[in-house]
């Protein structure tokens, strides 16, 4: 969910440079004398790919050259400009040891409730030792694998969220605990001048490994088309988030 803020966000700071450039006059100078430099998002081969393997996309997910080179410059974005300090989580909630990896499924799900009842993945406090280092993750644009790097990029990009609300409206777990699959409304206020809220239902599908006890895939899926959330930045806010 969040590249797709972050998208619009990079564009809306991207596209505040647009200047009119002058052009050759003819003797009689008209009204197309000025001509309107566009806008354009940073090609796909400028982005480093020093992460690994390089995002794919898969059956659902887009095909369009635009929002992949976008999601690219977006995480790029996010580590030139976001946050450069990981967010700590505490090490002990009540006897459950966060310093340590799970030891049994049932810990497993404690602990993605707790990372849920943080909002994680708009907060950044993120419980790391949950999740597999080979970690699928997937959202409408791309997938990839690596934990370190989805972590980098929530704490990154969500350093330019300035205010959030999220409502739990789903929490479900199937097959013996090895599935949990989430539905939370979200409200946030990027940092922007005309503080713009973007809203809609997002969810997450956690798949975990019952022998290691870990998350080995976490995919997301969003209630409103990427593109209808990435218009919501250029409307006035509607609704007031309280400051947590």
């Amino acid at each position: 969910m969040l590249f797709v803020v972050l998208l619009a966000l990079a564009g809306a700071s991207g596209c505040a440079s647009f200047s009119l450039r002058p052009v050759a006059l003819s003797s009689r100078p008209d009204r197309k004398s000025l001509r309107l430099r566009r806008c354009t998002l940073p090609p796909l081969c400028a982005v480093e790919q020093d992460e690994g393997a390089a995002p794919s996309t898969k059956d659902g997910q887009t095909k369009n050259p635009l929002e992949l080179a976008s999601w690219y410059a977006v995480e790029a974005f996010g580590k030139a400009f976001g946050g450069k300090n990981a967010v700590a989580v505490s090490p002990t909630v009540g006897s459950i040891d966060l310093t340590k990896a799970p030891s049994s499924l049932d810990e497993t799900l404690q602990r993605i409730q707790l990372d849920n009842d943080r909002s994680y993945f708009l907060s950044g406090e993120v419980d790391r030792l949950i999740y597999d280092e080979q970690c699928t993750f997937a959202d409408p644009f791309v997938s990839f694998d690596g934990r370190d790097r989805f972590i980098d990029n929530l704490q990154n990009l969500g350093s330019f969220i300035t205010a959030y609300d999220a409502k739990m409206l789903k929490y479900d777990v199937g097959e013996g605990g090895a599935k949990v699959n989430t539905k939370v409304m979200v409200k946030l206020e990027l940092g922007l001048p005309w503080k713009p809220v973007l809203a809609w239902p997002w969810g997450v599908a956690y798949s975990i490994d019952a022998e290691t006890n870990l998350i080995t895939s976490h995919v997301e899926s969003w209630d409103i088309a990427p593109w209808e959330g990435v218009k919501q930045i250029f409307r006035r806010p509607t609704v007031q988030i309280g400051k947590k």
